[in-house]
């Protein structure tokens, strides 16, 4: 049972934290397209070729790859944040997850 917890949290954590603010983004890009700054900041971007020739690019919504660094970073500090919480409710309150023994 434990594994099928593990594994439908982590895709709902993945379908919904990643897929749902991409696709309304995505919806959001569809209605209003590209504009000046669109054409200031990807119209002549290098790694950007397979849209056309610089100058001409047609629209696309782009996001442009990035450092796990931040992402990694923020997370460490919450698990270790939260492990100490733990540590403290135990030893404090004597409180432990799920009840008493």
């Amino acid at each position: 049972a434990s594994v099928g917890n593990v594994t439908g949290s982590n895709s709902v954590n993945v379908f919904l934290g990643l897929g749902l603010p991409w696709m309304i983004a995505a919806i959001r890009w569809a209605i209003v397209g590209k504009n000046a700054m669109w054409d200031a900041r990807y119209q002549f971007h290098p790694d950007l070729d397979w849209l056309g020739a610089p100058g001409s690019r047609r629209q696309a919504f782009v996001v442009p790859a990035g450092s796990l660094a931040f992402s990694v970073t923020v997370f460490t500090i919450c698990a270790v944040l939260c492990i100490i919480l733990l540590a403290l409710r135990r030893w404090f309150i004597g409180g432990e997850l799920g009840g008493a023994p």
